[in-house]
Parts: structure tokens; C-alpha cells; sequence
């Protein structure tokens, strides 16, 4: 005889599939309970309460694939701003050089580690570069101009306004995401409620279980374990799946972070993120066919980190 324990388990936990395959699956159990309950069944009273958690449910997964966009919008702007710093400083230095030789004081006042010390720019240390630029041309705004000094002050304005933009929205991200597993926990609680009370009505019969519940929609898709790859992305970083493909494949990349992503195929291994390169959001997944990454002439599938602190993390798998 099994431990009687196990009859009264939470069977929800673990949900491995994408929010919107979350809510399909509530949603469908909703509509067959509805429907059932048009038939006859005596279930009406579950309706109510199920139906409007459901609506949260859906709110809060609107809420945050809106917010993961727009926050995706601002990064572009914000990596639009570090290009345009990178190649101001690349214009900069020849005019530097017409007033100081690369051995003097006033040369290392714009370049204190050379120029190359401005090769490996990002969010965490553009503040002070940008101090360091613009302290130098109001030093020597004589030699070289005042238009200089005007360049990189407005530069570094319009940088801080889009990178606070990108922040605010970031947090958006977050509020709407912790919104979403709040009421995900409430509807897994309603639905192992609803679960026990069918049991009840249809004791002796368990294949009634399956009028109510579709459990195929959170059933991870079948996959080739011998050709799968896990993946960590450092934060800022972009790293290639070890995986080969075809242009018949299909892949399911699955986002099994807590920071978005972002895929795209390419030829190299070490190939920058271009703007145009697909999201994913920590949580989800996505389907893509190994012909939408430019195979069989892209033989890499990358994936990119664009966040500053936290390590990203993927797991790619073919599908059939």
C-alpha cells in the first residue's frame, strides 16, 4: 500500500514550460470546467474565483512581455549612446595628438592607459571614462577646442536619461514578474483544489481527470538527450551553444535564468549581438527553426547576456 501522503501532494511544482504554456494550460482547464458546467456538472461554484485569478494571471504575463520589450527598446538606445561614445573617443584621439605627443602629460590627461584602455567600455565603468574625457577637455579646451567639451557633455547627458530610462523600465520588468509568480502560486493552489474536488465527485473513475485537465500543454516537448547543451552566459557576455544543427532542425532554447536573452545565429563564434537579435525572458522559451538562423550558413547559435551583474542561463535541445 502506498504512504497516504502521497494522495495529497502538490503535483504542480516544477513547471518547466513557458508562461504562455502556464496559462494555456489554466486557461484550458477553465474553459472545459466552464463547459462541463454547462452540461450539468456541479462544479459552478469553482468558477468564479478560478476565472478571476486566471485574469491576473493573464494581466501580469501581459504586463511583462510589454515591459521586457520596451526594456528592450531602451537597452538598444542605451547600446546606440556606447557606440557613439566609442567612436567619438576613436575621432578624439587624432586631434589630441595634433596638440600633445603620446609621451606627454597633457596626451595621458584624455588617455591615461592609451587609448586602448577605452577598448573594453561598458555600463560599469562608462561614468568614469566619461569623467575622465570631459575633465580633460575643459582642461585643455584651449589646444583643442570648445566644441569638444560640448560634444562629450551632451553625449554623456543624453547617455544618463536613456540609461535611467533603461533602469526604471528594468525594475517595471521585475515588479511585473514578481506579480506573475504571485498569482501563479495562487492558481496552482485553486487548481490542486479543483483537482481534489472532480476526484471526489468521480471517485472510482481517475480517466475523468483527464476531461479537466489537458497535462500534454505542460509536458516538455520530447528532445534528443545526446544532442542538448546547457549553457551559462557570464553577465555582458555572449557565448556559442555547443550544438550543431541542420536547416531542417528545430531547436527549443529555454531562458533558465532569472535575466533575459538573447539568440541569433552566425558564422564565427565570437560574433557581437546584432540589434535585431531575438529575446527571451527568464522563465520562457522559444521554438526556432535552425533555416530562421541563417543555417547552413551559420553554423553557431550565440547567445548573449546583456545584463551587467547576474549570470544568464539556457538549456538548447532539438525538438521533433
Amino acid at each position: 500500500m502506498k504512504q497516504l501522503e502521497a494522495y495529497a501532494e502538490f503535483p504542480l511544482e516544477g513547471l518547466v514550460v513557458s508562461r504562455d504554456l502556464v496559462y494555456k494550460f489554466f486557461d484550458d482547464h477553465y474553459s472545459r470546467l466552464k463547459q462541463s458546467v454547462n452540461n450539468g456538472s456541479p462544479f459552478s461554484d469553482l468558477l468564479p474565483p478560478f476565472k478571476e485569478i486566471l485574469d491576473h494571471l493573464s494581466d501580469t504575463k501581459t504586463a511583462t512581455a510589454v515591459n521586457l520589450s520596451e526594456q528592450g527598446s531602451e537597452t538598444l538606445v542605451v547600446d546606440n549612446y556606447i557606440l557613439q561614445f566609442k567612436k567619438a573617443i576613436t575621432d578624439l584621439e587624432p586631434r589630441v595628438l595634433i596638440a600633445f605627443p603620446k609621451e606627454t602629460a597633457g596626451y595621458h590627461d584624455f588617455f591615461p592607459k592609451g587609448k586602448s584602455g577605452y577598448n573594453y567600455l561598458t555600463k560599469s565603468n562608462i561614468d568614469n571614462l566619461f569623467a575622465t574625457l570631459i575633465a580633460a577637455c575643459n582642461k585643455h579646451k584651449d589646444q583643442i577646442g570648445e566644441e569638444l567639451l560640448s560634444k562629450f557633455t551632451s553625449l554623456q547627458t543624453a547617455y544618463n536619461e536613456a540609461r535611467d530610462r533603461q533602469l526604471e523600465k528594468k525594475g517595471s520588468t521585475d515588479n511585473s514578474r514578481s506579480a506573475w509568480d504571485d498569482n501563479l502560486a495562487i492558481i496552482k493552489d485553486l487548481a490542486f483544489h479543483n483537482l481534489l474536488t472532480i476526484a471526489d465527485k468521480y471517485r472510482g473513475q481517475p480517466e475523468k481527470i483527464g476531461l479537466f485537465f489537458d497535462q500534454s500543454i505542460i509536458t516538455p516537448h520530447r528532445h534528443d538527450l545526446a544532442n542538448s547543451c546547457v549553457l551559462s552566459i557570464p553577465p555582458a557576455e555572449t557565448r556559442a551553444a555547443n550544438i550543431s544543427f541542420s536547416p531542417s532542425d528545430r531547436l527549443r532554447i529555454t531562458n533558465t535564468g532569472n535575466v533575459p536573452l538573447y539568440y541569433f545565429g552566425a558564422d564565427t563564434a565570437d560574433q557581437a549581438s546584432p540589434a535585431s537579435a531575438a529575446g527571451i525572458e527568464a522563465g520562457n522559451e522559444a521554438i526556432v527553426t535552425a533555416i530562421s538562423l541563417g543555417s547552413p550558413e551559420n553554423i553557431y547559435l550565440l547567445l548573449c547576456n546583456k545584463d551587467e551583474k547576474a549570470e544568464g542561463k539556457a538549456e538548447i535541445i532539438k525538438v521533433y
